[in-house]
């Protein structure tokens, strides 16, 4: 097997750039995501837009984010992605940061229709570069990437609306520079990461998807429906009972700061012991933690949905790395994979979980998420009986 300098000759000149600049750049993007979620009762106000509205805006916003990743992963498994990622990030500044001034319903369609393009374009690309940046601790180069979008997610919000509030929708476009900044100095520092050569360029698309990698993208499913709902969900529940809004806010940062942790210490953690037991680790322990997060009532929710947020984030570095093992020529595909098309079926599984709570009410439909993280250790401990049948290089050692 050709070495990962053989796949990318010129990354191990300065890996550290690397390390360091993706983690922000992926940070720069997540800002750019997530200010929307302060922007929509703002949006609604301009253009009274209804629920319904809101609710296929974002939609559109999500899917352009996601499913486009499946098409930018292959050209850049072939041709590289360091500059598919800096342009990525160069187009989701300015797409995004347009929002705020854009003078119609049909300019705001179109700009979370084409914006986060940037975002589906970034995502693949960084996380091929990253692994290869640390191949022998690529469980950890993939979680501070990660750590580094969920930094990203939590300011977004908090920038948006500090400037909102001052300065009115219009100083959206003040994010711009954010992303350039960050996209010049990858120009400037990032090496240019190599694409695959000869007989490696040419078993590329020869090679089916391993199944093994689609009972990893099925586990991880589990985990992106559960903390959906719980995003989605569950300070309805909370205010529903009488708890304050400070209150639902408080929980939703105590899960997303545990999961900057769960994250760092997953993919760490998979770098040392097979990766497939972190995963059934994460499975296992969300299982109790969800429950008392839907049960639990007052601040004791804190530390149950904190739990969750760290135990789930355990299991995603760990999958992408494990995908990226068993497709080793199409690193920017199993990103894909694990990432993209998980989280676009967590989030229709979470918009079933509200249907469903319509008709038997929301902390019953919420407790029936309990079953997913046991169908996910059911995939993880059939891939480990497949790899002990088979015996395969990309099922065995470190990564089950």
């Amino acid at each position: 097997m050709p070495s990962d300098n053989e796949l990318d000759p010129s990354i191990a000149a300065h890996p550290a750039w690397a390390l360091v600049l993706y983690p922000l750049a992926h940070g720069a993007v997540e800002i750019y995501n997530n200010m929307l979620s302060i922007l929509w009762p703002l949006l609604a106000a301009r253009f009274g837009l209804a629920y319904g509205a809101i609710g296929l805006l974002g939609t559109i916003f999500r899917g352009s984010m996601t499913l486009p990743q499946l098409g930018f992963a292959p050209w850049i498994d072939r041709h590289g992605g360091r500059w598919l990622a800096i342009w990525g990030l160069v187009w989701m500044a300015v797409g995004m940061s347009l929002v705020g001034v854009a003078p119609s319903v049909t300019v705001l369609a179109v700009l979370l229709a084409l914006a986060p393009l940037g975002s589906a374009a970034f995502h693949p690309a960084a996380t091929a570069h990253m692994t290869r940046t640390a191949p022998r601790r690529r469980g950890t180069a993939v979680a501070l990437l990660m750590v580094g979008g969920s930094v990203g997610m939590s300011l977004g919000p908090v920038i948006a609306a500090w400037l909102c509030e001052r300065h009115g929708m219009g100083a959206t476009v003040w994010l711009i520079p954010i992303g350039l900044l960050v996209a010049g100095a990858m120009a400037l520092l990032i090496p240019a990461d190599g694409r695959p050569q000869g007989r490696q360029a040419a078993n590329l698309d020869q090679k089916p998807i391993p199944r093994a990698v689609f009972l990893i993208v099925a586990a991880i499913v589990g985990q992106a429906w559960i903390e959906t709902a719980i995003t989605s969900y569950l300070p309805l529940l909370l205010t529903s009972r009488g708890a304050s809004l400070g209150l639902a806010s408080e929980v939703l940062f105590a899960m997303s700061a545990a999961a900057c942790v769960g994250m760092f210490v997953g993919g760490a953690l998979s770098d040392r012991i097979p990766r497939w037991r972190v995963i059934v680790l994460a499975e296992a322990l969300t299982v109790p933690l969800y429950a008392c997060a839907v049960i639990l009532p007052g601040h004791e929710v804190l530390f149950a949905t904190a739990g969750v947020g760290f135990v789930s984030a355990l299991s995603q570095p760990t999958a992408v790395a494990m995908s990226q093992e068993m497709m080793p020529y199409r690193l920017s595909l199993a990103s894909a994979l694990t990432m993209g098309v998980s989280w676009v079926i967590g989030s229709l599984g979470a918009a079933l979980t509200g249907i469903l709570a319509d008709h038997i009410g929301m902390q019953p439909a919420l407790l029936l998420n309990t079953v997913l993280p046991l169908l996910g250790m059911a995939c993880m401990l059939t891939l480990w009986r497949m790899g002990k049948r088979q015996a395969a290089p990309a099922l065995t050692g470190r990564t089950l």
